[in-house]
């Protein structure tokens, strides 16, 4: 049974069963810098595709049981969803379980980076977190998250959404990479918006009058709302309001920087989707999160027990 997981896992990411494109064969006769292949490689490569061939077909079978079992789990969430609200007339996102989302979210080491204080009152309202994927028949198109909250004083809009469009970049590998992100704007109400701060600076020049008076300015700041939901594709600049190293500003730096942003943000959505959404009551506890290995610990508290004892010793 472990052997099936670990192969079930190790297959989702593969696309669905496609016919070969014509001149495929004969592109397949040469090696990757264009020289033509010797026989007994055209011949392992025919041996190679026939196994392709046969992965696929497992994978289109592997899809379309896990459609089947995922029309019996969605009533499960759904019913998770009702048991957190329960019959509490209380104007938050959970209230059977206070802050659910929050913290599940909070314990995921996906999303600790991202979350500030400031956030933390915003996700109070968040009802639901569910996730589609763009096509269900190619899961390796890409998928859909919904954050559905309830009414709020912080912005009009009952579900944010963001969008992962992706393709399979290599079938010998099976690594999927995003190629745009698509995220909703956010409605803020006035003076509400977590994402920015108000600096007051005071107005220069003489008198009691402009001594007393001072200028509102709002400055961006880090937040989940403003990191989360930004639009990104490959060919597009670094967004302004994240910060570049001193690296270097030249294209191709900006380029790379792109495509690891882009890369990190799947990695979060994909938590999201593949960790989160099933099994958040575990992340709310803590099961689910890893545990910390001694050497973090040990960094966190400042030192070594050997070292302490070195000192208790001197």
């Amino acid at each position: 049974l472990k052997e099936v997981v670990h192969f079930w896992a190790d297959h989702r990411a593969m696309a669905p069963v496609e016919e070969p494109e014509d001149g495929a064969a004969a592109k397949g006769a040469e090696d990757a810098k264009g020289k033509p292949d010797e026989p007994i490689v055209v011949e392992l490569k025919a041996l190679d595709d026939k196994y392709l061939e046969l992965a696929r077909q497992c994978q289109k079978e592997i899809q379309a049981v896990e459609r089947k079992f995922a029309e019996q789990q969605r009533p499960l969430l759904e019913q998770r969803t009702t048991l957190l609200v329960g019959n509490s007339g209380e104007e938050v996102g959970t209230p059977a379980l206070s802050s659910f989302w929050l913290t599940a979210m909070k314990n995921h080491p996906a999303f600790e980076d991202y979350l500030q204080e400031w956030d933390e009152p915003v996700l109070e309202y968040l009802r639901d977190i569910t996730t589609v994927n763009l096509d269900e028949n190619d899961p390796n198109s890409g998928f859909r998250l919904e954050f559905k909250f309830v009414e709020n004083p912080y912005f009009t809009d009952t579900t944010l959404w963001k969008e992962y469009h992706s393709k399979e970049s290599s079938p010998y590998t099976q690594e999927i990479e995003p190629e745009e992100i698509k995220a909703s704007s956010i409605n803020w109400k006035p003076g509400k918006d977590v994402t920015v701060e108000i600096i007051r600076k005071k107005v220069k020049g003489g008198g009691a009058k402009k001594a007393k008076a001072s200028k509102e300015k709002e400055e961006p700041r880090e937040s989940f709302f403003r990191i989360f939901f930004k639009d990104l594709r490959r060919d597009m600049p670094m967004p302004e309001d994240i910060p570049i190293s001193d690296g270097g500003s030249d294209e191709e730096d900006e380029e790379e920087l792109m495509m690891e942003l882009m890369d990190s943000d799947y990695e979060a959505g994909c938590a999201m989707r593949d960790e989160i959404i099933p099994y958040a009551i575990r992340w709310y506890t803590g099961e689910a999160a890893p545990e910390e290995s001694d050497e973090e610990s040990e960094s966190e508290g400042g030192g070594s027990s050997d070292e302490e004892s070195d000192e208790d010793a001197s």
